[in-house]
């Protein structure tokens, strides 16, 4: 978000709102050690509406320089990178 410093629950529902498919979290241990914590947000059409699958997964620990490669090999990134799911 474009906030000096925004809350966690506004910058979350901004993402959920515009269907950002990564949400990559970095707290000061995590900076500090060199990772970021990345989760995948996902929809699908229930009823001819596009909704958010809920999700108890919290993300995966992945290493700042390998940030891009992971994402670009995610599935989520090959669907939007293609237009189409695969």
């Amino acid at each position: 978000m474009a906030k000096n410093k925004p809350k966690l629950p506004a910058q979350f529902a901004a993402g959920e709102r515009d269907e950002v498919p990564f949400a990559v979290m970095i707290g000061s241990d995590e900076l500090r050690a060199g990772f970021v914590t990345v989760k995948e947000q996902k929809w699908e059409f229930v009823d001819g509406k596009k909704v958010k699958v809920q999700s108890t997964d919290q993300g995966e620990k992945i290493k700042r320089d390998e940030l891009i490669q992971w994402i670009k090999s995610t599935r989520t990134y090959q669907e939007w990178n293609t237009g189409k799911l695969i």
